[in-house]
């Protein structure tokens, strides 16, 4: 895995970029971080978050002239965030005396600050902290410069306890000191840098405006241009950069490394708020807002954040989790020896259904990723062997003697198509098959020919490579045999894993030839209310518009979710979720149902299941097309894991049987095995099938490897089958054998050998 490259799309990702009033504030106060504290009532952590970014915060939080209010989203929806307002009540009921911090060790340098209003306040505030010694020359006979103006908010109590750290013994206050053109000569001749902070000695420098720096001499300035020429925050923001500057020529480093971002910008981040409230601002009773005034403000606010992909996707909700630390998460599990449990079971929860591309304005898609990273996972043998073992035993089965085959049409030597519907249609709706296949030998004379057997999704999710290739490989001779037809597919994913794995193999969805053909029609058809649901993997694929063709020549009253067609959603079933996690899958069913208010349509066999599984009322189209009792389709049970694949037995048999007169393949039970319901539904939840069951029975009974429970009168066998051990409980009555209890794991049971015992 090329893991520069999984960085760098980690960059493209803009959730933890600024939201615009961050971004424009000059010196970059963690507005939503403050706004969030001040909802929850903590007033005392929204002022030591003001602290963070803002010297002298008690001061300059009350005459703060808030720049950030004109950048703020919120004005579309309402009014502007009161910042500005909040900043005071953060320091009417927040503030607390500082705590004295350590100094770092003094540098032996001298800096002189001429003018000691807010910008050169600031610069010697952040100087003294980096251990520099500041002489600072006033003109007056105070320190402060305009802050004395501001009567309204600020008492000469709270200016001169602010200022109380020009009483450090690294600082100089030298008062009534008029500096002219000549003394500013004598004083850059004596000091190892010199900060200008008064206006009327800057004109002659050339001041860099990134590092205010005239030229490369000690000289620095804090000069502010435009429109925000006499704003309190960005003359305080010019004091601090200078700073910066000066302690990086001080010290000999990059006076310009790091800085991209330094002063007020743009932001890429763009919040969308077309489905925002609109909510006015509050009104002030007083001077200051009232805490209670100051909480329904700091609520007003959109905590603006880029949640584009995370908004609709509810294993990005789930797990609380946006692309750029998601793939932080990656790259460490890549890097270390082990990997981590929580970042495996993340990567495994992801349903790759590539929405989340879909929705970023950058393109981050986390499914080319999560691709790429399970692919790592199993080539580095650490993918958890139990995440996807059901679904690949499951295409084994499929791809096997019970399942795979492949015909002509009877009669036909050539035929130009070869339906082949899959694994998980037959498995859910096996009367269809011949339906369509009759359905499509009647209308196309071409000749119709049947391959049965599956894609290979389960591989490819999984990042089974290794096992893609073979499957592609049983595919491509298959179809080399029957003379390179062109697929009809009826399933979507196999649409996608043709598109990816098999370029030289022709294919079309069944929706689209249908769309061109006479359709059939179910008989005694009510007109239904539906919303339609695009499987995820027919996204950007023309069997949508199919669909919908076809739905429009039928009697049915059809509307769009919300997320629809290129936006659509994953009913819980892609990415081996299912049987990865289920609960995550579980999430998925229910976020799409809540989103539908009419019974739902779909064009996916899985869909369908899962939909019908919770309890919605859902219907294929092939309902519509081919189902004698519409009404019944539409609540049709999930068959279970070991229904499937007797289903997928039963097609291969009837259809070999019924079209080409060929003899029955179901074997002969040896034994007559019923299971109870308890049982049942511990193997759906253990995936453990029928086989698995009949095996561990057929050894207990020819081996004796049993024990009797004389108290149940039941036996208890065990049978390691691959990589699983099974444990069967059963009872025998009569002729039959009554399983009433099972159990799997994966540790392997070794029975000591020891002669003396």
């Amino acid at each position: 895995m090329d893991l520069d490259k999984l960085l760098e799309t980690g960059d493209k990702c803009i959730n933890e970029a600024p939201p615009a009033c961050t971004a424009w504030c000059p010196l970059h106060v963690e507005v939503k971080a403050f706004v969030e504290e001040i909802e929850r009532g903590s007033f005392d952590k929204a002022y030591k978050l003001m602290e963070k970014r803002i010297p002298i915060a008690r001061i300059i939080g009350m005459i703060c002239d808030h720049p950030c209010e004109d950048v703020c989203v919120r004005g579309k929806k309402g009014g502007n965030i009161l910042i500005g307002e909040l900043e005071k009540a953060a320091v009417k009921y927040g503030y607390s005396k500082p705590k004295k911090g350590y100094p770092l060790p003094s540098s032996n340098k001298t800096i002189a600050v001429i003018g000691s209003g807010l910008t050169g306040l600031t610069a010697s505030y952040d100087l003294v902290k980096k251990g520099h010694k500041i002489d600072i020359y006033e003109m007056g006979s105070k320190a402060g410069g305009r802050l004395w103006e501001f009567e309204e908010y600020l008492t000469a109590d709270v200016i001169n306890e602010e200022l109380s750290f020009l009483e450090d013994n690294n600082i100089s206050l030298i008062l009534d000191t008029f500096v002219d053109e000549e003394k500013l000569n004598t004083i850059i001749g004596r000091y190892d840098a010199v900060f200008i902070a008064a206006q009327n000695l800057i004109d002659p420098f050339q001041i860099d405006s990134e590092t205010f720096q005239a030229g490369d001499s000690k000289v620095f300035a804090g000069k502010i241009d435009g429109k925000y020429e006499n704003s309190i925050v960005f003359s305080v923001s010019a004091g601090r950069r200078a700073a910066i500057s000066i302690d990086r020529f001080i010290k000999g480093t990059s006076m310009g490394a790091g800085r991209d971002n330094e002063g007020s910008y743009e932001t890429v981040l763009k919040y969308k708020t077309d489905d925002e409230e609109t909510i006015e601002t509050t009104k002030k009773t007083g001077d200051v807002f009232t805490k209670e005034e100051a909480v329904n403000e700091a609520k007003r606010c959109f905590k603006c954040q880029c949640r584009d992909c995370i908004r609709p996707c509810v294993h990005l909700q789930r797990f609380d989790i946006a692309p750029k630390s998601y793939i932080r998460n990656i790259n460490h599990n890549e890097r270390i020896i082990k990997g981590s449990h929580y970042a495996n079971k993340m990567i495994l929860s992801c349903t790759l259904c590539g929405l989340c591309g879909k929705m970023c304005d950058y393109r981050v898609d986390m499914k080319d990723v999560i691709y790429e990273t399970r692919e790592s996972m199993v080539e580095r043998n650490k993918m958890p062997q139990s995440a996807h073992d059901f679904a690949l035993k499951d295409m084994k089965f499929s791809n096997g003697e019970k399942f795979f085959a492949y015909r002509k049409e009877p009669n036909k030597d050539k035929i130009k198509y070869v339906f082949y519907p899959g694994c998980q249609l037959p498995g859910s709706n096996p009367l269809y098959i011949e339906k369509i296949y009759r359905y499509l030998t009647a209308n196309i004379d071409s000749g119709v020919g049947l391959m049965l057997g599956c894609c290979g999704a389960p591989a490819d999710l999984g990042g089974q490579k290794g096992l893609m290739e073979e499957n592609v490989s049983l595919i491509k001779k298959a179809w080399t045999d029957l003379g390179k037809p062109t697929f009809i597919l009826a399933c979507s994913s196999c649409m996608q894993n043709f598109n990816k794995y098999m370029e030289d193999i022709d294919f079309v969805s069944i929706w689209e030839l249908m769309e061109n053909l006479e359709l059939p029609k179910a008989s005694g058809q009510e007109r239904l209310r539906l919303n339609i649901h695009d499987p995820c993997t027919s996204r950007e694929t023309k069997m949508q518009d199919s669909v919908r063709n076809i739905l429009s020549k039928l009697n049915h009253d059809v509307s769009e979710l919300k997320y629809s067609k290129e936006l659509t959603k994953c009913c819980g079933y892609g990415g081996l979720v299912y049987f990865a996690n289920r609960d995550q899958a579980q999430d998925f069913i229910n976020d799409r149902i809540e989103e539908s208010k009419d019974d739902l349509l779909v064009y996916c066999a899985m869909c369908k299941d899962l939909f019908t599984s919770r309890g919605k009322r859902t219907y294929h189209m092939l309902d519509l097309l081919f189902s004698d009792d519409l009404k019944s389709a539409g609540l049709k049970k999930m068959p279970s894991l070991s229904e499937r694949q007797h289903n997928r037995m039963y097609v291969k048999n009837s259809m070999l049987k019924n079209i080409w007169g060929e003899e029955s393949l179901y074997e002969d039970e040896k034994y007559n095995i019923i299971i109870s319901d308890e049982a049942k539904a511990k193997m759906e939840e253990m995936y453990i099938v029928y086989w698995d069951i009949k095996k561990c029975v057929e050894n207990s009974i020819e081996h004796k490897e049993r024990f009797f429970d004389p108290s149940k009168k039941s036996y208890l066998t065990r049978l390691r089958i691959d990589n699983v051990t099974y444990w069967v409980q059963y009872q025998l009555k009569g002729e039959d054998i009554v399983v009433t209890n099972v159990y799997s794991h994966r540790m392997e049971v070794v029975e000591a050998k020891n002669e003396n015992y």
